[in-house]
């Protein structure tokens, strides 16, 4: 017994041991590399840090000061590193200084005042407070020189289980082709930003969407796209916004409609982790009959939305879940609807700058009138899920991988169908 008692004593003096042992070589390892960032050895401070994280795995100190010191190196690894600091500790006045002075470094500097005025809110340091504020007017005055223009582009593949996929959310024919095909798309967007001010933004913009089918040519869209958008900050948590666009859609070569929207909307900051977008949406739509849809011009008329989304930000976590209703009024009472629409989706920022995101949706359609296909009203509900993940390849150049599933369960056998949508793109931002 005596024997025994021995040894479980030895084993909790050894376990002891190399916990203290352990400890020190942390602390020491924290030291030294405090003490090589201060001699401006960035390199070999974040070898010290990483020794730091070996003794003790996700550390909040050694992760901090690692994504510090690669901050000062210009090092890719540094955002990463620095959101995983804040992901275990959202709230720390350093650790959002020091994003907020990356970002500034990148010059994103919009990117970098939520941070720093974070830091100013938070901290108790009379010394901190100050970096963090004149890092700030750093901010706001080299972000009136910005850039105010922006392009995007996407080049890719897609491979669609039914073919007729409409860009955005732009209705096309409801005759579904149950024919699968690949594709190839060109997304292009562009960006001037007109007004640029502490309280008021304006800008215009221009979109473009492309598909060209590999066999079915008949479904190839061009979407073009006119927008312009305005907003006004009332106080520093209340902002209203405006949008107008204008859109042409072209459907196998043939003009497939025109649409004028107006988009009034009012944001709501509450604090620096929410905020709710109340908006209403007015639509008029003008469809154009062909010689493949002949009975277009049925669905011309006008839609009227209003929707509620919350949006939740949490270190590295987006989320957003909404909430529409919208009623459409067309040529013909078979076509007018009351939908509704609920939806959720999450974006997570991961190591090594990658960006996955989740989004589901579901939507259900009352039409008003007996359709031509039934002799019952029609009713429409729809599930669509989807996953992307984009990984950024440099500053400028990403690449984006996705899948789409769409089921629309219909009373009417004839708008009952599913589809699978599988992508690959190629992005670059300028």
């Amino acid at each position: 017994m005596g024997k025994i008692v021995c040894t479980i004593l030895l084993s909790i003096l050894i376990s002891a041991n190399i916990a203290i042992a352990s400890e020190t070589a942390y602390e020491q390892h924290i030291a030294n590399g405090i003490m090589l960032i201060e001699e401006g050895n960035h390199a070999d401070a974040a070898a010290k840090f990483r020794a730091a994280l070996k003794e003790k795995s996700d550390d909040f100190k050694a992760t901090l000061y690692l994504g510090a010191a690669l901050s000062r190196m210009n090092d890719k690894e540094a955002e990463s590193m620095l959101r995983k600091a804040l992901y275990l500790k959202p709230d720390d006045p350093r650790a959002n200084l020091e994003m907020g002075i990356h970002y500034i470094n990148n010059k994103k500097y919009n990117e970098a005042k939520g941070y720093l005025e974070k830091a100013i809110k938070t901290s108790d340091e009379t010394e901190l407070k100050d970096a963090a504020a004149e890092y700030l007017n750093a901010a706001k005055e080299e972000g009136k020189d910005r850039k105010r223009w922006a392009v995007d582009i996407s080049l890719g593949g897609q491979y669609d289980s039914n073919v007729s996929l409409n860009p955005n959310e732009t209705p096309l024919p409801q005759g579904i082709s149950r024919k699968d095909d690949w594709r190839a798309v060109l997304n292009l967007n562009g960006r001037y930003d007109f007004l640029s001010t502490a309280d008021a933004d304006g800008s215009i913009g221009y979109s473009l969407y492309q598909s060209l089918h590999f066999q079915l040519s008949n479904f190839d869209i061009s979407y073009h796209l006119l927008d312009l958008s305005a907003s006004y900050a009332i106080t520093p948590s209340i902002s209203l916004k405006g949008v107008y666009s204008f859109d042409y859609v072209f459907v196998g070569g043939s003009g497939y409609n025109s649409a004028h929207t107006v988009s009034p909307s009012i944001i709501i900051a509450e604090g620096s982790r929410f905020s709710t977008i109340v908006e209403y949406r007015y639509r008029y739509k003008d469809y154009i009959n062909s010689d493949i849809y002949g009975s277009n011009s049925e669905r011309t008329g006008s839609n009227h939305l209003a929707g509620i989304t919350q949006n939740i930000s949490y270190s590295l976590i987006n989320a957003r879940i909404g909430y529409a209703y919208d009623r459409d009024l067309t040529n013909r009472n078979y076509w007018d609807y009351n939908g509704h629409k609920g939806l959720i989706g999450i974006e997570f920022s991961l190591p090594y700058r990658i960006l996955l995101e989740l989004y589901g949706e579901y939507s259900r359609k009352d039409y008003d009138g007996i359709n031509p296909l039934s002799d019952a009203n029609r009713a429409d509900n729809a599930y669509t899920l989807s996953a992307s993940a984009t990984k950024e390849l440099t500053d400028m150049f990403s690449i984006t991988i996705g899948y789409l599933y769409l089921n629309n369960d219909s009373n009417i056998a004839f708008y009952k169908y599913d589809r699978a949508i599988a992508s690959l793109f190629v992005n670059a931002r300028f």
